[in-house]
């Protein structure tokens, strides 16, 4: 049984420590942002402060049975005290827990942000769909063979695979054109590049009533070809 100045001394060490770590601030990420890691591991040391108290409380819990009259007084009277300290130290545990949530919320939504802004800059960097007044390539502009692809899921209309180069004004208005050579020696020509089906189907629309009625939409995730439909999947 802990007696009376034991149990003084252990009240006045929790109390200080609880007031040493309750004051200390929390170091920033360089930017004023509170760190994650940091907010996490002080949460769990005011966590396991609390634990601590409850357990002590059990313990005099579990003394009250067996001891006089007069000491109970002196257990229930530390009970009061711990329980007091562990509603304190939960109290703190719960807000910095509370806090890392918060961070962590706010570092997806800045990750998504770039994500997004990233995919922004790539699609505006890629030439728009277009039909023109005439062809946009000549001998000094040619059509582009075997451009790599960007990743995730885009869409290209085809509009044929021929034997042999074709000419530059093979597809008159039609903006951008793209070729990839095959190990036969043939050339697929393709039209546009799009990230959504629903774009390349508006567009495969225009492409047959500017004439080219065999056109049809191919698909790539990763540069590989795959399914519209497993593409729209994957979208």
């Amino acid at each position: 049984m802990i007696r009376k100045t034991e149990y003084i001394l252990i009240c006045i060490y929790w109390i200080l420590l609880f007031l040493n770590v309750s004051g200390q601030t929390y170091p920033s990420d360089g930017e004023g942002v509170v760190s994650y890691n940091e907010v996490v591991s002080q949460g769990l040391r005011f966590q396991i402060q609390a634990d601590s108290m409850l357990r002590l409380i059990d313990a005099k819990n579990a003394q009250l049975s067996s001891v006089s009259e007069a000491e109970k007084r002196g257990i229930r009277l530390a009970i009061l005290n711990y329980d007091i300290q562990a509603v304190k130290l939960q109290k703190s545990a719960d807000e910095l827990f509370l806090q890392a949530i918060a961070l962590q919320e706010k570092t997806v939504s800045s990750f998504v942000s770039e994500v997004e802004t990233e995919l922004t800059i790539s699609q505006n960097n890629k030439p728009k769909f277009a039909i023109l007044s005439k062809s946009p390539y000549s001998t000094t502009n040619p059509i582009p063979i075997d451009e790599p692809l960007p990743d995730g899921v885009v869409y290209k209309i085809q509009l044929g695979a021929f034997s042999r180069a074709l000419p530059t004004n093979a597809f008159r208005g039609l903006s951008p054109v793209s070729g990839e050579k095959l190990d036969s020696g043939a050339t697929k020509y393709y039209v546009g590049l799009f990230w959504m089906y629903t774009d390349a189907d508006d567009a495969l629309r225009k492409v047959r009533e500017y004439g080219f009625k065999d056109a049809f939409i191919v698909a790539f995730f990763n540069r590989k070809p795959v399914s519209s439909e497993r593409a729209k999947q994957l979208e």
